[in-house]
């Protein structure tokens, strides 16, 4: 399957930030699935375009989660947060069968992006069975966490990559693209200073954004060389393409 899709992890991230990097995508024409954390008012302005972006949820399974005290509870907080997903990218990348049997049969998500196989060729989707139903589970290709771990990161992500053979899911952050970040020092930083992300102001982001390459280098860089490219398109949409040969 010879496919791309560009993923955002909202992650508490605030407003201003989601609208930018939103503005950054309907610029360049490139659809997108963001995965929600959080209500608000730029994730309502992103459910206003459903001809570019893709609304999926991002579950917090971990201990002391605002999304619920029980794996059940979360599903429910996050199929009412979300009515019209059908994806999912769970925070941390938590995951275990009963999990997603519970997924399978508690919520209308059909797609799971929580698999992360880095810079690995000839990715596809897979069947993966569980709770009486099929979950197509979607890997994913690249993270800016990730290469922020490389012992030398190399934030020029289309060279090469772009033309090697199979699935490329690459999963960005906004607040890293608003900071630029080249490592994790400006978001703990940021953290360090507002009492909860989604309160941080533009001077705070301003204040501490990287000038060496780093994540929004990364993600300008793709957005550049994807404008147009038809291989291009939402998790939902490669989900529906998957199941169509599926079922073929």
């Amino acid at each position: 399957m010879e496919a791309v899709a560009i993923t955002l992890d909202i992650d508490w991230a605030p407003d201003f930030v989601i609208d930018h990097v939103a503005g950054l995508l309907a610029a360049a024409q490139v659809p997108a699935t963001w995965f929600v954390t959080h209500a608000s008012p730029a994730v309502d302005r992103l459910r206003q375009r459903p001809d570019l972006f893709e609304l999926g949820v991002h579950p917090n399974l971990m201990a002391g989660s605002t999304h619920g005290d029980t794996p059940d509870a979360v599903l429910a907080h996050m199929c009412a947060l979300v009515p019209e997903a059908v994806s999912l990218r769970t925070h941390a990348l938590v995951q275990s069968t009963p999990l997603f049997a519970r997924v399978v049969q508690q919520t209308p998500w059909v797609n799971d992006v929580s698999l992360f196989l880095p810079y690995v060729p000839h990715l596809r989707p897979a069947a993966f069975r569980v709770g009486g139903g099929v979950l197509c589970r979607l890997p994913c290709f690249w993270s800016d966490a990730q290469e922020m771990s490389q012992p030398q990161p190399d934030w020029r992500v289309a060279d090469g990559w772009l033309e090697m053979p199979g699935l490329k899911v690459f999963a960005f952050h906004p607040i890293h693209i608003a900071l630029n970040s080249g490592n994790v020092g400006a978001y703990e930083a940021l953290k360090r200073q507002v009492p909860r992300l989604d309160q941080a102001q533009v001077q705070d982001v301003d204040r501490l954004a990287q000038h060496a390459p780093g994540t929004r280098t990364a993600f300008l860089d793709l957005l550049e060389r994807l404008a147009g490219d038809a291989r291009v398109g939402t998790i939902r949409e490669h989900g529906e393409r998957w199941r169509e040969e599926f079922s073929a």
